[in-house]
């Protein structure tokens, strides 16, 4: 039978109970998920969003997720995740998308996210040892958005987030028959904020998508530093006076 819904859901169950280096996996697989949820919705794309907060342990995860999806047998289940491979490292290592029977679609969303980001593209594998591919009703994939331990990996995912959460939802609502027609841009207002230098000396700043950012040349003020811009390297430097 075809599925006519998508069926999300997050990975783990709650911050810091899946892999933790750089960034936190369940936060980072939340915001992707959540926002490819609501990018189904807001085209009119059948689709459902659960998040597991109830489970103690891995097991009672894992089993609640099953529970949960084989309630009905209507739909295509989407899993968030990011993986992990020890030591934080520099280089880019990649999304891949994990899959029981599901292979031409696992390539499909592999693909978009890598042309949306510049990821590394580890492209669709095949396991048989994952309760939420092998113990569904459901067809279903896996989605590793990236390394928690990679920094260009990271910087990759906040850098595109938008534009692989695009290409994702476009993927998905092709395979059950729909068409995301409009893209709905998710922009965050910025909130203002303040940096202190010892309880005192004050700059303004602003939080955006949970970082704070300011002028640097305002941090150099603050810190008492002389700040030179070359303008033919695009380059600002620092120096202590």
């Amino acid at each position: 039978m075809k599925p006519v819904e998508l069926e999300f859901h997050v990975g783990h169950y709650g911050v810091g109970t899946g892999a933790k280096s750089l960034i936190d996996e369940v936060q980072y697989a939340r915001k992707f998920i959540k926002r490819i949820y609501d990018i189904c919705i807001s085209n009119g794309v059948p689709a459902t969003f659960y998040e597991d907060k109830v489970s103690k342990n891995q097991k009672q995860n894992i089993n609640n997720l099953v529970a949960h999806h084989n309630q009905d047998r209507n739909g295509f289940i989407v899993s968030g995740h990011l993986n992990a491979s020890g030591s934080v490292t520099e280089l880019g290592i990649g999304a891949e998308v994990l899959y029981y029977d599901q292979a031409t679609v696992a390539k499909k969303v592999v693909d978009a996210i890598c042309s949306a980001s510049s990821l590394k593209n580890r492209g669709a594998k095949k396991r048989t040892d994952l309760g939420v591919l092998v113990a569904t009703f459901e067809p279903a994939i896996l989605i590793e958005f990236g390394f928690v331990n990679s920094k260009k990996d990271v910087e990759l995912l906040d850098r595109h987030f938008e534009a692989i959460c695009q290409a994702v939802a476009k993927v998905l609502a092709a395979h059950i028959g729909y068409t995301i027609k409009k893209e709905v841009v998710n922009v965050e207002k910025p909130k203002e904020a303040k940096v202190m230098l010892n309880d005192t000396k004050t700059i303004p700043a602003m939080i955006v998508d949970g970082r704070t950012y300011v002028q640097v040349r305002e941090l150099a003020n603050l810190l008492n530093l002389k700040l030179v811009y070359n303008d033919e390297s695009k380059t600002t430097k620092l120096y202590e006076v």
